[in-house]
């Protein structure tokens, strides 16, 4: 997932305002999308009777941006943050996602527009974005950053967890991938964008960071029951996620606080276009194409990117693999 780390770039009066959107951060678990939170500051524009018609959707963008900045200033003196973080799966499938969510609200809120020379209100269109805000503790130690919100069995108990998210993603398993996963249906899309074929083969190899509840059971410190509270805990605090298929695996907290920790202790591979850590998206298919980890020496996990860094990658830079030379239209594989 792409982390972004931005700085301050003007000022910002209005900390009141500042002020409720930490709060709307805070209320929703500490993640929010990026349009949930356009729409927030939207809103409390409207109440102040300071909202202006006549701003384009990427001054609204640039204006939350400056209230986060804001926000971290304070923040920062306490040892959390907000940062922004992509989520793998890519702008069109998350906004897919989020449109039942927020299309109402865009519905109900005007902004001004010119037609034919006449300004009218029109409702306001959001961005495509797969870009969430994420309320993050900057502990120095993965330890520390659990020990926030969890005892330690429950510790021990989700770094054991990780590892078996980890030894999933690690194997490929060969067929025919249901066309339900989004990705699957969004790297497929991707592909006849690509090469203008419609009857291009589909994959047939796949890969997933996530296990089923029955091997998450298999935990000896906690009862049952213990595990299956705690897995509803991480997932409502989207430290975890759990499928449509009812298996559990990492999700966007999780890589936002301990992105550092899972690259290093498990030598994962970070997405070859953005450089940070992929759990979704797309890998070479070639089970040789494995570089050198540069501190360890150790072989690394074959290539891996993003839904939208693998787009890009094919569509500007290759539509091969620049380390091994294999085809990604021909030889890739879904990791769902």
């Amino acid at each position: 997932m792409e982390v972004h780390e931005e700085q301050v770039s003007t000022p910002v009066t209005g900390h009141i305002t500042a002020k409720r959107l930490l709060q709307y951060i805070l209320s929703a678990r500490g993640i929010c999308h990026e349009n949930a939170l356009i729409l927030a500051l939207m809103r409390l524009e409207t109440d102040a009777s300071t909202f202006n018609t006549k701003w384009s959707i990427q001054q609204w963008i640039d204006k939350l941006n400056e209230y986060i900045n804001a926000i971290n200033i304070k923040l920062n003196l306490l040892g959390y943050k907000i940062i922004r973080i992509n989520h793998g799966i890519g702008r069109n499938a998350v906004t897919l996602k989020t449109k039942q969510d927020f299309g109402p609200f865009e519905d109900n809120t005007a902004v001004l527009a010119h037609d034919n020379g006449s300004a009218v209100l029109q409702p306001i269109v959001l961005p495509e974005s797969n870009r969430f805000f994420v309320y993050v503790n900057l502990a120095s130690t993965e330890e520390t950053k659990l020990a926030t919100r969890f005892n330690q069995k429950e510790i021990e108990f989700i770094k054991w967890a990780i590892e078996q998210f980890i030894m999933s993603g690690e194997t490929i398993v060969e067929g025919i991938a249901s066309d339900t996963s989004v990705i699957v249906r969004e790297v497929n899309r991707i592909l006849i964008a690509a090469t203008g074929d419609s009857n291009l083969a589909k994959w047939r190899k796949l890969s997933t960071f996530s296990v089923g509840s029955t091997n998450l059971f298999q935990f000896q410190e906690l009862t049952a029951t213990e595990i299956e509270d705690l897995l509803l805990r991480l997932c409502e605090l989207k430290w975890f996620c759990r499928t449509k298929e009812g298996k559990f695996g990492i999700d966007l907290r999780c890589i936002a606080e301990l992105e550092e920790y899972l690259t290093s202790m498990y030598n994962l591979n970070t997405c070859q276009n953005c450089h940070k850590l992929a759990i979704q998206g797309v890998r070479c298919g070639n089970e040789s194409c494995r570089g050198e980890d540069e501190e360890t020496g150790e072989n690394s996990p074959p290539q891996i990117w993003h839904v939208d860094c693998f787009k890009h990658y094919i569509t500007h830079v290759s539509k091969n693999c620049d380390l091994c030379g294999s085809s990604l239209i021909t030889e890739g594989v879904y990791v769902i």
